[in-house]
């Protein structure tokens, strides 16, 4: 009985012809393609950097000539945030995207006393300013729109573009500084605000990646531009320390708060890859 050595099998199939419609082809080897992310729910958190806002030189402060001058700063203060959103992309690359952001958006003064009249009030009222921080929850909730690459490779480079609103509990144009008297404390109100509250439009400009954690989950790193808009003080009050507080002349102003977030992706929808 002859035995057939596999060297000579293989070349008995190659002299028939046989091998060839037997070894699958170079084009059906190269279908293979992993799974990619269609439905992606994200929880994040990241820092956002503050920057300057506002700022008066000299702002007069009247409570009898000569008037007392004080120069007047706000800053954006930097703050954590945190984030919720989802992703859906019906193909490979574009997406819809849609988030609510915790931005912050608190603020920190600084006064300084050019002129004094020598009133105790004035002086005490800008110590008062002086390093005075302001908490605020400003959220922005937004959509737009996602491109990724790579989308079925284990790093999936993406830049988004968001646009929404961010609503703020906080004024940045109300500036008060307090100062004792034989009453109590008496607040002196250098500027006032009509608005507790405000609405202003928002925008984002984002780059970042995900990396597959474990089936049906992701990390994301993603660095961010957060285009806020939000009210500058653009000039002093006329009339301030006289009565009521005034409001001074103002205008939405749109601050460019750079910031990096980690994020965590839970895949709730996955499109499988060919598996031959």
């Amino acid at each position: 009985m002859r035995t057939w050595r596999p060297a000579t099998l293989t070349l008995a199939l190659i002299a028939t012809g046989l091998l060839p419609h037997l070894a699958p082809s170079g084009p059906l080897l190269a279908q293979a393609t992993g799974d990619r992310a269609q439905l992606v729910f994200t929880v994040s958190a990241g820092y956002v950097g503050g920057r300057s806002l506002w700022a008066v030189n000299p702002q007069p402060i009247s409570f009898g000539p000569p008037a007392d001058t004080l120069a007047l700063m706000r800053d954006i203060r930097g703050t954590l945030t945190v984030g919720f959103g989802g992703n859906y992309f019906p193909g490979e690359h574009l997406g819809i995207t849609a988030e609510a952001t915790l931005l912050g958006l608190g603020f920190a003064d600084q006064c300084r006393q050019q002129f004094s009249s020598g009133s105790g009030a004035v002086r005490l009222a800008c110590l008062d300013i002086q390093g005075q921080e302001k908490r605020a929850s400003a959220i922005v909730a937004s959509v737009g729109a996602i491109y990724r690459i790579r989308s079925r490779s284990w790093v999936s480079p993406y830049a988004r573009a968001n646009a929404g609103f961010v609503f703020s509990n906080q004024s940045s144009i109300r500036t008060i500084g307090r100062f004792p008297s034989d009453s109590g404390n008496v607040d002196l109100i250098i500027y006032d605000d009509d608005h507790d509250t405000r609405i202003a439009p928002a925008f984002a400009l984002g780059v970042g990646f995900t990396v597959p954690v474990a089936r049906g989950y992701q990390i994301r790193w993603e660095v961010r531009d957060n285009i806020t808009g939000v009210q500058q003080v653009t000039g002093p009050a006329v009339g301030s320390g006289q009565g009521p507080g005034i409001i001074p002349p103002h205008q939405l102003v749109f601050k460019h708060l750079l910031g990096i977030s980690v994020g965590f992706d839970v895949v709730l929808e996955r499109r499988r890859g060919r598996r031959y």
